[in-house]
């Protein structure tokens, strides 16, 4: 009885954990075991290629544990550096509105209260890059 009971949450947790995995787009080569890490493109002074482009959501992780997934990444797939950003999306916003109408003699009473809620999703995203043949 206890296998029945913890296939769904092992089910829920594997989901949990492809969905919180970085994604890659891009050109693979050999690992690479040192990638440099820039925060600005500007700041590469050696020639190079973009080979890809990896992102990842910042969920239970700390920001710092998620940057070191996307590094990785950059490793299995033979980068030399990678140029990281962050961004914040909102992926959804609801509202809800709730009234009370009161009505008298010569009163007529309205009160009304708007909520809106806004769901933010911040992503820390990696642009891989290959150094030039000197």
């Amino acid at each position: 009885m206890k296998k029945t009971q913890s296939f769904p949450l092992l089910a829920a947790a594997m989901l949990f954990i492809v969905a919180c995995a970085p994604s890659y787009l891009g050109k693979t080569y050999a690992p690479t075991q040192n990638v440099d890490i820039y925060m600005d493109q500007a700041d590469i002074k050696k020639p190079y290629t973009i080979m890809g482009n990896t992102e990842t959501e910042v969920m239970l992780k700390s920001t710092e544990r998620t940057q070191q997934d996307l590094i990785e990444v950059a490793k299995a797939k033979g980068a030399d550096g990678i140029i990281l950003s962050s961004s914040e999306e909102v992926t959804s916003t609801s509202a809800s509105t709730s009234g009370t109408e009161k009505k008298g003699k010569k009163q007529n009473e309205h009160n009304s209260t708007t909520t809106t809620s806004t769901s933010k999703t911040k992503k820390i995203k990696g642009v891989l890059i290959k150094y030039n043949a000197s």
